[in-house]
């Protein structure tokens, strides 16, 4: 797997919801804001992610040796996925709510921007935007999963897609300003005006990582995705 799609989904994490702000307000006019909650939360969870990961390898190949049959093997492994997802991403909510409490505190003003309300979620922009930090380490989880048990490709894919479909949507607001494609700006402006910025990443997101760990479920049950290298 390629860095850069991730890198690219993390620069929106930072810098998205505020370049959608500013272009709905008439902007942008200047630097829009960064939002440092997400990037601390993620930089927080690539310890239990690495220890999830390996969790997951370590007690899959014990099932590969122990399994009688590659049925067997694929309904043993599968619950260990489930539980590694399960378990990464708790450790991910807590460590993204301690973020987003940190930043609240050493930047109060700034947390409270933009409807963002109080505690923990302030510095995410409210509920959807610490909904989209979520599905995005979640994306980059299954991403991993994927990589190091050598299937690069639907992983690339998947990250690919999320940048695509981030991308469109600050897109689609500046196309709005052309006279008559009013229309395409449309779906955003609903989407941030019910639910806030964070609606288009954890949308986008949430998709991505759903397909990446559907695909998972698939192939990482396989005996040959667990083979000694």
């Amino acid at each position: 797997m390629r860095a850069w799609p991730a890198l690219l989904l993390l620069a929106y994490a930072a810098y998205g919801d505020g370049l959608l702000v500013a272009i709905l307000r008439g902007g942008p006019d200047g630097p829009w804001p960064l939002a440092p909650a997400p990037l601390l939360g993620l930089a927080l969870a690539v310890a239990p992610a690495a220890w999830c990961a390996r969790l997951f390898a370590v007690r899959a190949r014990r099932r590969l040796a122990a399994g009688r049959s590659l049925r067997d093997v694929a309904a043993a492994v599968r619950p260990l996925l489930a539980l590694a997802v399960v378990s990464y991403a708790v450790a991910l909510t807590a460590l993204l709510a301690a973020a987003g409490a940190a930043v609240a505190a050493v930047r109060p003003a700034d947390s409270h921007a933009d409807g963002g309300g109080s505690g923990a979620f302030a510095a995410f922009g409210g509920v959807s935007g610490f909904l989209a930090a979520v599905a995005l380490g979640v994306l980059l989880f299954a991403a991993r999963l994927l990589t190091v048990h050598g299937f690069p490709e639907p992983a690339a894919a998947g990250l690919l897609g999320a940048c695509a479909a981030e991308a469109l949507a600050p897109a689609s607001l500046l196309a709005g300003r052309l006279p008559g494609c009013e229309v395409l700006a449309r779906p955003v402006e609903a989407a941030v005006v019910a639910w806030g910025p964070g609606a288009v990443p954890a949308l986008v997101c949430g998709v991505a990582a759903l397909a990446l760990l559907a695909r998972a479920a698939a192939v990482l049950a396989r005996a040959s995705a667990h083979a000694a290298p």
